[in-house]
């Protein structure tokens, strides 16, 4: 008997911010369980005494894989045995859908990690998607479909695909994301916007990510027009006006040293203008309305801000980490919980755990980073088919291609590669406590890190997961226990289990059926054992 080599032993962290005396979270990085021992317990399991534990605890903590009679390679075996479970059944089956209508920009940010395409020149940067083109990208996205993919949305990108001389452009490739009954979302600049409203309440975009780095000094100084031309104001001016039309504006900012302590004035830049009073207005009339309505939404769209630490490679001097940010806005009096909700990296781990003490599924155990080791598909105006955004415009990443006449898309060899990108196939992921938590990292960070795209890139997500996990695991703990004492829940729902764990669906399939799951190519061979094992829930 042995601790899990994917053990994470955390201090459980109060809502006021301090430990919870007596008592400490553990986290198996690998079957995503997640429960509160005492604190002299976790001494014993640190300690290798598991003679010494209380007996029904041993038991819990070994059929919740948190201590296992398992050596390494058994464990290993089962993160291979749920990373291809999900690669095959769950991870293959959607397209994530990004078109770029152009690769010219009307801004020149001095951070962007797309400069390498202003050295192809003007001419090459005013090429847009030709109708040819158009048709042909939707006819191969029809044909995904009619093979059983999901393709349900479409994200506008470049460049800047909202430049007023591409409107309509971009309009021929909405009528066919409309034909195809797909949700549209757009990343933008915002400058432009002004051209789109009508675009944006005609075709029914579900949302905009649009960027501003600090009020107008600031902004102006790194969110560059290409005529250096001021742009906060007018960005700002569009956010209000696209948001009167119905839309979700998520507003990003990214942070770096130059403009870190310029986050206050930003916020109360964003208070003066009333976005804030305006959005929790809107808040509150759509609790109202889905009263009688579970759907329902207002005539406003919602508006939502977050920061993000820069990452210029070709500055790191200027570089910040994604913990100043959260430091920072608990300096001007943002709570943890308040500051992690406006910090993208930490509330994407605080989200997906928050969602699991619900108990409503298993973890996630995903061994992807992102869409770009699954299904994501970024096709640029040449028809050249990318897998991750960070690369559009290096051909040498290119996975695919597809022309006017075709009705598929072609891939290459880079396809391969970057399917092969996950957790169960990097060495230094393989016996990490992170594995489903990390999931690898970010390729294009460990290809500016190492000139390497397919090795691990760990970043700052164990500082992250250790500040996320504790104090919501603290807050859930502490709401338990307040409960119990009201009488409201028995001392049972009190029990330490936070969530659900994967160590019990992975021990149901018997040895037959796990060489079959790594040997067959077949996916619904596959999923007949799964469902005959009751991996997992049935639908409703």
């Amino acid at each position: 008997m042995r601790l899990s080599t994917y053990e994470i032993i955390l201090p459980l962290v109060g809502t006021d911010e301090k430990p919870i005396e007596g008592y400490t979270l553990l986290t198996n990085g690998l079957y995503g369980a997640v429960d509160v021992v005492p604190k002299e317990d976790a001494d014993k399991l640190q300690a290798g005494d598991f003679a010494g534990l209380p007996a029904a605890l041993r038991e819990r903590l070994m059929l919740r894989g948190h201590i296992t009679r398992k050596d390494e390679a058994g464990e290993l075996a089962d993160l291979k045995l749920l990373s291809r479970i999900f690669k095959t059944i769950q991870g293959r089956s959607g397209v994530g859908l990004v078109i770029m209508p152009t690769y010219d920009c009307n801004f020149r940010c001095p951070y962007c990690f797309e400069q390498h395409r202003l050295k192809k020149g003007q001419d090459w940067l005013d090429n847009t998607m030709s109708d040819e083109m158009i048709e042909t990208v939707f006819d191969a996205l029809k044909d995904y479909r009619a093979r059983g993919y999901m393709v349900n949305g479409c994200s506008f990108y470049g460049g800047e695909p909202f430049l007023a001389k591409n409107l309509g452009v971009v309009k021929k490739i909405a009528d066919k994301c409309r034909e195809m009954d797909l949700s549209m979302g757009a990343i933008t600049n915002g400058y432009d916007l002004e051209t789109y409203l009508d675009f944006i309440e005609e075709y029914k975009l579900r949302s905009l990510q649009v960027t501003v780095d600090g009020t107008a000094e600031l902004n102006d100084r790194r969110r560059l027009h290409k005529d250096g031309l001021p742009t906060y104001d007018r960005i700002l001016r569009n956010v209000e006006l696209a948001l009167q039309r119905g839309v979700r504006v998520n507003l990003r900012v990214n942070v770096g040293k130059e403009n870190l302590h310029g986050m206050k004035d930003l916020i109360d830049d964003l208070k003066a203008r009333g976005f804030i009073a305006k959005e929790e207005e809107r808040a509150k009339e759509e609790e109202e309305l889905r009263k009688t309505d579970p759907q329902a939404k207002t005539k406003r769209g919602q508006f939502s801000y977050y920061f993000k630490a820069t990452t210029d490679d070709a500055h790191p001097e200027k570089n910040i980490s994604e913990q100043d940010t959260i430091d920072e806005m608990m300096k001007i009096g943002f709570t943890a919980e308040e500051a992690v909700a406006r910090q993208s990296q930490y509330n994407m781990i605080w989200n997906r755990m928050k969602n699991l003490f619900k108990k409503e599924g298993y973890p996630d155990f995903s061994p992807a980073y992102c869409g770009a080791e699954m299904g994501m598909l970024v096709v640029d105006p040449f028809g050249k088919v990318f897998s991750c955004w960070d690369v559009v415009g290096k051909d040498d990443q290119a996975t695919g291609y597809i022309q006017p006449g075709m009705s598929r898309f072609l891939w290459n060899f880079n396809k391969a590669k970057w399917r092969t990108r996950t957790v169960d196939l990097i060495p230094a992921c393989q016996s990490c406590p992170y594995a489903f938590i990390c999931r690898g990292g970010c390729a294009s960070r460990s290809s500016n890190a190492y000139d390497d795209y397919f090795r691990e890139f760990c970043g700052e997500i164990r500082e992250i997961f250790a500040f996320t996990a504790s104090r919501l695991a603290g807050q859930e703990w502490e709401k338990r226990r307040a409960a119990a004492a009201a009488g409201e829940a028995s001392m049972d729902a009190c029990a330490g289990e936070l969530t659900l764990s994967l160590a019990g669906p992975a021990s149901r399939f018997t040895e037959a059926e796990r060489a079959k799951i790594m040997e067959t190519n077949s996916q619904k061979e596959m999923f007949d054992i799964v469902k005959g094992a009751a991996f997992f829930p049935e639908p409703e």
